[in-house]
This record gives structure tokens, C-alpha cells and sequence, in this order.
């Protein structure tokens, strides 16, 4: 095996485990904000509004990524920064829950950090794997990834959930009830939380020294073009990417209509309480880890355009199916359908995105879609919490919410006609091996293993 095999295989070893422990944050504290803030007594409505302003205000501080990556000359560099930064975001949540109280500023603030951080590595992480991993292995290699990817998220979902379950029984016990409690009362759902977000924390740093242990860029492999201020905000609707970006606009804008209310939903009117809520976070992660390998081979075989229609498809047949009358099993069934699809649509958006965008404008370019990309998620969340404000905020309100998503869902689809199937950029791949496709067929260790999610 040559040298520059061997370096690839430790930066794919290196990568993914970087994914498994970022995944693992994920699981065990980010998909327990919105819980988190229904645990401090704020409103149903508003709980999802927690999610996406912060996200918004982490869109706009995102947008320090094309000039951090200038500035550091390495968009490896830039990630790193990122990753301490998440890691210091926790630190405020913890402390709130460990006193049993946060004020909504913090707790915005806290957020928008952690969105921030997260959202502003991924466009350099985009364009660091993109010079490091040749096109011709991307499919099945980030299959394999985001396998172990979803089964790290799951085993974060389970063992939060196993510390919320304990908590929110050992309150049960000392009849505490969250909604009314007194600030300052010591709360084993709260000390749950704190531990949990401790965790998310210890995790992101572990995934620090996998990000050292990647390769900087091959030289030549890497380019980068400030896109000027001016046009920054335009410039994803001008290019080549533009078709494929403005579906992605369209259908994030319908599926937040309904997306942020889910767990609102599923918590404040079906009452599910954390362990339920979590069995069926994790069977959407486990049909989720399952599928993606699969539709890693087959965007391999058809290309991810066939891929992303498809399972923009089931999307949204999959939000009218959500009005149906709400059973425990009927929802179960539904997040396992809901993994599958989104399985489908992160990869195929994903490797699209990878192969149509220039190199030397990648990180530019998805830098500023990140932000139209917040600001579609935050128009479709306010008339999402509107029309639940304006309907009644009870279960028939929800399931028009669903409704009306999935109708949003299904005129945006109409928009992928003009998405093209370009692939194989010679520039990703130029730099790298003729005898990669060997490699990437072996079963070793080294590549069954997940990608990170798409920061």
C-alpha cells in the first residue's frame, strides 16, 4: 500500500471518529433542548421558538466563517474553533439546570452559540472533506459513516433518556411538578439535564483530538474565494447550485411549518413523558442508521438525485400521515417512516451539494445558504407557531399544522425537475490515488464506520 493510501485511511479513521463522538453530543443533549426548556415551565408554543431564533442568531454569526477561514488559512483550523466554542456553550445550560432556573436570554444566547459554532464549521468541514475524500468513494463511504453516525446519536438518546427516566421518577416520587415548581428547589429531572448536557460536552472535546489528527488539505486540493460582502446573501441563487438550493429553501421553509411543534406535540398534548419521548427519538435514529447505508448504494448505482426525490417523496406524504388520530404505536411507526426518509434526504442533499458547488467557493457558498437557509426555517417555525396560536393549540390544530405542511411540502416538490445530477468534479479528486476505488471496497475497520452529521 502507497503512502498517500495509508494517509487516507487515517483521515477517514480519524474523521469518523470525529463523527461517532460528535454524534454522540447530539444525541445525548441536542435533541434534548426543546425538553429541556419544557422542564423550566416555558409554554408549548414558545418552547419551539427556543429552537429556531437561536438558530437564526446563529446563521448570522456564521457568517464569520469565510473570514475565519481566511484569517487561519486552514479550513481545519476553522473547525477546531468551532469545536471549543460548542463546548464552552454548554457550560450556561448546565449551570441553569444544575440551579433550577435560566433566564430566557441565556438560554437564547446559550443556543445561538451552540448553532453558531455548529452551523459555522459545517461550510469549511464541507470543503475540508471535499480535497481530502475523492468523489468516486464518497457514496459508500459516507454510507458506511453514517451508520455508526446514527447508532452513536442512539446511544446518546439512550443513555440521556435512561438519566431523564430516573429523574422524572424520583421527582414523581417527591410529587414535584415541573410546571409549578419553586426556583431554587432541587429537581432530579434538572440534575438529570445537567448531567446529560455535561456529557454533550465531554463528547465535543473528544471529538477535538480526531479533528487534530486529520490532514490539512492536500496542496492544490483546497481553494478558497471570499465571495464579496455585496453578493454574499445572492450569491447561492446565481450559480450552478441554484436549482438544487432552492428547493432545499422551499422545502425547509414548508417542513419547519410543522417540524419545531413536534416535540411540543408529542410532550405538552399527547403527553409522552421523557421515556416515551425518547423510545421513539431512538426508533427514528435506528431505522435511520439502518437506512442510510443502503441509500449510500444506491446513490452509488442511480446518483443522489434519485435518491433526494424519493425521499423528498415520502417526506411528504409522511407529514399528512402525522394527522392521523395520535396512537402511541401509529407515532412509532410514523418516527421509524420519518428515519428512513431523512436518512435519504441528508446524504442525497449532502453529496449533491459536494458535487455541483465550485471547490474554491464551497465554503462561501454554503456559508450564506446557511443563512437563507435559517431564515426559511424561521419564517415556516412563525407561521407554523401562528397558525397554532390562531387555530387553538389543541390536537385538531395540530393535525391541520400537518396538513398544511405537507401541502407546502408537496408544491416544492415541483421544484426538483431543475435539479441536475452533476457529478465527479475532477478538482475534488485530482490530488488522490488512481487505486482509491480498491481501498474504499475493502471491510476493514477503518471505513464501517459513520460520517458526522452535516455541521
Amino acid at each position: 500500500m502507497n503512502t498517500r493510501s495509508r494517509k487516507l485511511r487515517k483521515d477517514l479513521a480519524a474523521s469518523t471518529g470525529d463523527g461517532a463522538t460528535y454524534s454522540f453530543m447530539v444525541g445525548v443533549s441536542e435533541m434534548y433542548f426543546i425538553p429541556f426548556v419544557l422542564a423550566l415551565g416555558v409554554g408549548e408554543v414558545s418552547a419551539g421558538l427556543f429552537f429556531t431564533i437561536p438558530y437564526l442568531c446563529g446563521s448570522v454569526l456564521q457568517l464569520l466563517a469565510p473570514w475565519g477561514v481566511s484569517f487561519l488559512k486552514s479550513p481545519r483550523k476553522w473547525v477546531l474553533c468551532c469545536a471549543i466554542v460548542q463546548c464552552i456553550s454548554f457550560i450556561p445550560l448546565i449551570d441553569g439546570a444544575i440551579r433550577g432556573a435560566l433566564p430566557a436570554w441565556v438560554i437564547f444566547a446559550s443556543f445561538a452559540l451552540y448553532w453558531g459554532a455548529a452551523i459555522g464549521a459545517g461550510p469549511a468541514w464541507a470543503a475540508w472533506v471535499a480535497a481530502l475524500i475523492p468523489s468516486n468513494i464518497r457514496p459508500k463511504y459516507f454510507g458506511r459513516r453514517s451508520r455508526i453516525c446514527q447508532l452513536m446519536t442512539l446511544t446518546g438518546l439512550s443513555v440521556a433518556g435512561a438519566f431523564l427516566f430516573f429523574g422524572e421518577h424520583f421527582d414523581g416520587a417527591k410529587n414535584i411538578d415541573q410546571a409549578t415548581k419553586v426556583v431554587g428547589e432541587f429537581s432530579w429531572q434538572l440534575a438529570a439535564f445537567a448531567f446529560i448536557f455535561f456529557l454533550g460536552l465531554l463528547s465535543r472535546g473528544a471529538s477535538i483530538p480526531y479533528l487534530v489528527r486529520q490532514s490539512e488539505p492536500p496542496s492544490g486540493a483546497w481553494k478558497h474565494a471570499p465571495v464579496p460582502l455585496r453578493t454574499l446573501l445572492i450569491r447561492p441563487l446565481m450559480g450552478q447550485e441554484r436549482p438544487l438550493l432552492v428547493f432545499m429553501l422551499f422545502f425547509q421553509l414548508a417542513i419547519q411549518i410543522s417540524s419545531p411543534f413536534v416535540a411540543s406535540y408529542l410532550i405538552g398534548e399527547i403527553g409522552f413523558s421523557n421515556a416515551t419521548y425518547f423510545a421513539a427519538a431512538a426508533i427514528l435514529f435506528a431505522t435511520k442508521s439502518i437506512a442510510v447505508s443502503i441509500f449510500g448504494s444506491i446513490a452509488s448505482r442511480r446518483g443522489p438525485r434519485f435518491v433526494l426525490v424519493l425521499s423528498a417523496g415520502f417526506l411528504t406524504a409522511h407529514a399528512a400521515l402525522f394527522a392521523l388520530p395520535p396512537e402511541t404505536s401509529t407515532i412509532f411507526i410514523l418516527m421509524a417512516l420519518s428515519g428512513i426518509c431523512w436518512a435519504g434526504y441528508e446524504i442525497a442533499t449532502f453529496l449533491l451539494l459536494l458535487d455541483i458547488s465550485k471547490p474554491e467557493e464551497r465554503t462561501s457558498i454554503l456559508t450564506s445558504f446557511n443563512l437563507l437557509n435559517a431564515l426559511a426555517l424561521v419564517i415556516g417555525s412563525l407561521a407554523g407557531g401562528s397558525l397554532l396560536h390562531w387555530l387553538g393549540d389543541d390536537r385538531t390544530a395540530y393535525a391541520l399544522l400537518f396538513l398544511i405542511s405537507a401541502g407546502a411540502r408537496f408544491a416544492a416538490l415541483f421544484l426538483l425537475r431543475y435539479v441536475p445530477d452533476k457529478r465527479g468534479l475532477e478538482s475534488d479528486h485530482s490530488s488522490h490515488p488512481s487505486n482509491l476505488q480498491e481501498i474504499s471496497m475493502e471491510e476493514d475497520g477503518s471505513f464501517n464506520r459513520p460520517p458526522e452529521s452535516i455541521l
